[in-house]
């Protein structure tokens, strides 16, 4: 893969760390972002990932720094890390919301292959994935913090951002 530099972008709130040079990725996943309340949010960091994974992703919620006397929190951190080693398309398992008339929310949690075009795709997804768990931990949403609702939420940010670059 080609040499990509690092990008940084600090805006009023949080921390943007772009070491895969996605900056059409970070522009989206910012705008979407600004209908929320991002005061909480320490960073987020879009990561190269040279592993057998296709895609990686964390939401590591605040918690007391106990090596500050002063009992400051850290704040939320988002992090996805998508190969870019492997060739597109990409598969990847995981949970999802099937579709059901047997259960009274219309749908079940379950298992679902996810298919992602391009490394754009795959980012998006990830991170859209990882905002969900911070919106709903943070009670911005008022969705059930599960893997199904975070790649529902996922879907409908991936199906915006596909519909904005046509």
């Amino acid at each position: 893969m080609a040499s990509r530099s690092d990008y940084y972008l600090q805006t009023s709130d949080f921390m943007v760390i772009d070491k895969v040079t996605m900056p059409q990725v970070i522009a989206f996943i910012c705008h979407k972002l600004t209908d929320f309340d991002t005061t909480e949010l320490e960073w987020i960091k879009l990561l190269p990932l040279y592993a057998k994974e296709i895609l990686h992703g964390c939401c590591t919620y605040p918690i007391d720094n106990d090596s500050m006397a002063q009992g400051i929190k850290s704040g939320y951190r988002l992090r996805a890390s998508v190969n870019v080693e492997v060739p597109p398309p990409y598969f990847y398992e995981h949970w999802a919301r099937i579709p059901s008339n047997n259960h009274r929310q219309g749908w079940y949690s379950g298992s679902k292959m996810f298919r992602f075009n391009d490394l754009d795709e795959c980012a998006i997804h990830t991170l859209a994935h990882e905002c969900f768990h911070f919106l709903s931990h943070s009670k911005q949403v008022k969705l059930k913090n599960t893997e199904a609702n975070a790649n529902w939420w996922a879907d409908q940010w991936l199906a915006e951002f596909l519909t904005s670059q046509s």
